[in-house]
């Protein structure tokens, strides 16, 4: 157990905080399993229903930091409760949308709720925790997304498949007014830093500034590669000849895998940051690259897949990590520009993807992502401040 030495209360809250990532996750990621269904049932190519996806994040890049500005002096557990319903309103209007239009519009507003909650999950954990355990902790709290992803997009495409994306939405409902009703019983308050007193954040110094912007946008630059390739990987791995009965099996199975890397970027967060990126961003480049053409087919590709997917996952930890130890401002404005940034990537990855899948195929679409992912490797590699190799406990005392 990774916090045998904290109290009860806060594992418990720290389990709750899990809970609240894994409904974001779900809820936003369940369009990817749906996709091909959706585009059926609203007669859209499927480059155009992944504007279901683009919808929701283009409101979480625009609203991150400036919501999270904007609420610094409202109660935290009072907001992550707002957020949650949020969700639940987004994944209603969806289920139920008549028009591809509506659903967007119920999209976007589950968009506003992620840019709220996802914001601030991460400064929640940190202020739960001793300093040295912030990176541990923000890395357990965002295994949500993980188990999102596991149970989010295959669980959706079962349910799809047995019955119709529309009742997969209504069962996203209920999920995200469950885990409110639990985040209300069991996540313990806590009290708003001194610093949030007044609605602008106070700025670091230059130097920790430029450190910051880097790491927001090597976090951008592998969500854009991650969600081109991603938010089509159901008509990827068909194409990959997959049978279509064997899609929410797939994901499933790459889901379950790709906690593995979330759990590794557990063991070395607070410690060797650029040896987890550099591992993270080849194990994406690796999968992907095995993903041009046809040099994999059938459930060797759902490996390729799970391989990039298990280095996706273990990014988040040392973004987020990473944001916050620059000190360039508050905690919970470091995590809702990394979740801006996040948003963007998606926005960006999902939006082109679709247009590139739609008039030049996957050819073209799948060189385009592994060039992306490669930059952005570079990139942490040549920012050593930002990523260090070797992170001394004064760093992390440095960073709460």
């Amino acid at each position: 157990m990774l916090f045998k030495t904290l109290p009860k209360q806060t594992i418990i809250g720290l389990c709750a905080l899990f809970a609240c990532t894994f409904t974001a996750l779900t809820s936003e990621v369940a369009p990817v399993g749906l996709l091909i269904d959706m585009a059926q049932g609203f007669s859209i190519s499927e480059g155009q229903a992944g504007l279901a996806v683009s919808a929701f994040a283009l409101m979480v890049a625009l609203g991150a930091v400036p919501l999270t500005i904007l609420t610094a002096k409202v109660d935290r557990k009072k907001l992550m409760l707002l957020s949650l319903g949020g969700y639940v309103l987004s994944n209603l209007i969806a289920a139920v949308a008549p028009t591809f239009l509506v659903l967007c519009a119920g999209r976007a507003i589950g968009g506003i709720a992620h840019a709220l909650l996802m914001s601030i999950v991460s400064a929640y954990a940190a202020r739960l925790v001793p300093p040295k355990m912030t990176g541990r902790a923000i890395s357990f709290v965002y295994g949500g997304t993980s188990l999102g992803s596991i149970l989010g997009v295959p669980g959706a495409a079962a349910i799809g498949h047995f019955a119709s994306w529309r009742i997969a939405m209504l069962v996203m409902t209920g999920i995200a007014v469950l885990l409110t009703v639990c985040i209300a019983v069991f996540l313990p308050p806590v009290v708003t830093s001194g610093d949030a007193s007044t609605n602008l954040p106070s700025v670091g110094s230059r130097k920790a500034m430029k450190i910051f912007l880097i790491v927001v946008a090597i976090d951008a630059i592998f969500f854009v590669a991650h969600n081109m390739l991603y938010t089509y990987v159901t008509p990827l791995l068909l194409a990959h000849g997959l049978p279509k009965s064997a899609l929410s099996i797939a994901l499933l199975l790459t889901g379950a895998v790709s906690i593995l890397g979330l759990w590794g970027a557990g063991q070395i967060v607070d410690r060797w940051p650029a040896a987890g990126m550099l591992a993270g961003g080849m194990a994406m480049l690796i999968g992907m690259g095995l993903m041009y053409g046809h040099i994999l087919s059938g459930w060797g590709s759902v490996a390729s897949v799970a391989l990039w997917c298990t280095g996706y996952s273990a990014l988040i930890p040392f973004v987020m990590s990473g944001a916050i130890r620059a000190r360039a401002t508050r905690p919970d404005v470091a995590g809702a520009a990394i979740n801006g940034g996040s948003n963007l990537g998606i926005l960006l990855g999902s939006a082109l993807g679709g247009q590139v899948l739609t008039w030049s195929g996957f050819g073209v679409l799948t060189p385009i992502a592994i060039v992306i992912t490669l930059t952005a490797i570079l990139l942490a590699i040549f920012n050593p401040e930002a990523f260090p190799r070797i992170l001394n406990s004064s760093e992390e005392e440095a960073a709460s």
